[in-house]
């Protein structure tokens, strides 16, 4: 089977100055002389709720990453959002009748932004070196066999066993191609390359100046400059001010992942702001439960937290126009979606029943009224966590169960959860992506090296994980379906992560702009068509 998609039409480079945006910046009328000559002298501003913790997307799953750092990375393809995969670097691709053997063809004329050319190298490097240290790239490493380059311009990848989602796994947010020439021989995840990143993308990094990331257009990029000259990312934590400054016209966009109720309420209905929904793979807000601490390793436990939340409150409270609460550990809509599996229904929302149940699994109430104490973690600026915070803190209290709420910023609540496992409960909200392998999975299954953004709550089933590895390498959807459906049953009665929340989070942009529908074609958040984007 071979696939082949031709090159899409070249939208028309405009210049436009933007005054305000540039003061907002901190830049000047003449942005054209800062962006190398490629592209146009409009600058187009992106509000972020904080820190990135890096600019390579390879290494982290953290979504503000890949909203900077997809603009300068990418992958052999891309996902569009109606699932459909187009080329990126690999131009074409041929696929063995037996699923084992993927031959990738590369675009031609390529080069780094430091001037070095793309070659099959660095796609191999980036197989072989780069992906063990991906936080959703323990599928493919333990399905790849071989990884070769016949020529500059192939690669040959051959797996121990078919894998269906293969080619959805290789677009930017999980695979982003990193040059070997920079790597090779370094500490990966200590390179500097991590905070000014060298890619082949149609955006060059230009600096990162305390709470602004500036990038400029890249004039030799494969598929033409783009018409937006230079892009600044500014950290604006506050969600008020954010939807002021987009209002106000000091920033021109604000990523789904940045955007909360607060936001769409102040957006939502005037015309100088398009809020578009639909993009993406639906997200989940969820609650993982650290297992080694008591008394969260008893299921029946964790089954009675969950039966005292008040989810149709928690909607209420953000925003019900794109939040309802989740139904399962698989996402409403998604064809792998056991539909006879109901969290409303099986954990539905009784204070008493909970009281009741931790009673039968020996925490009664002490003198004071108290069973015992949760410690709750979650990033005060991710949309919705700290109203979350405070019902689940209502809740609990409700049925004895004391809580302790710790706000913490991005990177400090990745370490803490991820790497030092100091937390009880920790809420955050996460995107299923386009297939269970890649998006769901992650929140399940065993994680013996302490991936970041995979499950953290020392939770180990070697059955369920069997039913994910089954499921990735069976070809026919249904019978995947079938698989998954045992996953999900496993997974409702033991809780080892509770979904709170299915979110259909909207993206926030400016409507002066042309091109904003293919803008935001992209299947995953940070995987934006530049190309589309004009003044």
């Amino acid at each position: 089977m071979t696939v082949q998609l031709a090159r899409g039409g070249r939208l028309v480079t405009a210049a436009v100055a933007a005054a305000l945006l540039l003061a907002s910046c901190g830049g000047d009328s003449d942005t054209g002389s800062t962006n190398g000559g490629g592209g146009g002298d409009t600058t187009f501003v992106t509000g972020l709720a904080s820190q990135p913790e890096m600019l390579v997307r390879s290494f982290t799953s953290d979504a503000i990453t890949a909203t900077v750092g997809l603009a300068i990375a990418e992958g052999l393809v891309r996902t569009t959002k109606d699932k459909e995969v187009v080329p990126a670097l690999a131009q074409s691709w041929d696929i063995s009748d037996d699923g084992l053997s993927y031959t990738f063809h590369l675009r031609q004329g390529v080069t780094w932004h430091d001037g070095e050319p793309f070659t099959s190298a660095d796609v191999v490097f980036s197989f072989q070196e780069v992906l063990p240290l991906s936080p959703t790239g323990a599928v493919l490493t333990g399905t790849i066999d071989t990884v070769t380059a016949p020529d500059d311009a192939t690669v040959v990848v051959t797996l121990k066993q078919p894998l269906a989602p293969l080619l959805l796994a290789l677009g930017p947010q999980d695979f982003s191609i990193q040059p070997a020439h920079i790597y090779e021989g370094t500490d990966l995840l200590a390179n500097p390359n991590n905070r000014a990143p060298v890619g082949t993308g149609p955006y060059v990094f230009d600096s990162w100046s305390g709470d602004t990331i500036t990038l400029t257009a890249n004039k030799d990029y494969w598929d033409g400059a783009p018409a937006i000259g230079r892009l600044v990312y500014k950290v604006i934590p506050d969600s008020n001010s954010r939807a002021n400054a987009l209002l106000n016209g000091e920033i021109d966009y604000i990523n789904k992942f940045d955007v909360d109720d607060t936001i769409v309420k102040a957006l939502d209905g005037n015309d100088e702001i398009t809020l578009q929904n639909g993009r993406v793979s639906a997200t989940f807000m969820t609650m993982w439960l650290n297992q080694n601490e008591e008394p969260l390793g008893d299921p029946e436990v964790r089954k009675a937290l969950f039966m005292a939340l008040d989810r149709d409150l928690m909607a209420q409270s953000a925003d019900p126009e794109f939040t309802q609460p989740a139904t399962g550990s698989f996402p409403i809509g998604l064809w792998a979606t056991d539909t006879g599996i109901d969290y409303l229904d099986m954990y539905g929302y009784d204070s008493d029943a909970a009281a009741a149940l931790l009673d039968e699994a020996g925490y009664p109430e002490q003198g004071d009224g108290t069973r015992f104490t949760v410690r709750l973690r979650y990033v005060a600026t991710q949309p919705y966590t700290q109203a979350l915070a405070a019902i689940i803190a209502d809740n609990w209290r409700a049925i004895g169960v004391e809580t302790e709420p710790t706000q913490d910023e991005a990177t400090v609540n990745s370490s803490a959860v991820f790497t030092d496992h100091d937390f009880g409960t920790n809420i955050l909200s996460l995107d299923t992506r386009p297939d269970p392998e890649f998006g769901i999975g992650r929140v399940y299954k065993c994680n013996p090296n302490d991936l970041a953004f995979n499950n953290p709550t020392g939770y180990c089933n070697e059955e369920l994980d069997a039913l994910f590895v089954e499921a990735a390498r069976t070809q026919d959807q249904p019978q995947r379906a079938e698989i998954y459906a045992q996953a999900q049953a496993i997974i409702a009665e033991e809780l080892p992560a509770i979904t709170l929340l299915q979110m259909d989070q909207p993206d926030a942009i400016r409507s002066s702009f042309n091109g904003i529908e293919e803008f935001l074609s992209g299947a995953l958040s940070g995987d934006l068509t530049w190309s589309a984007l004009e003044p």
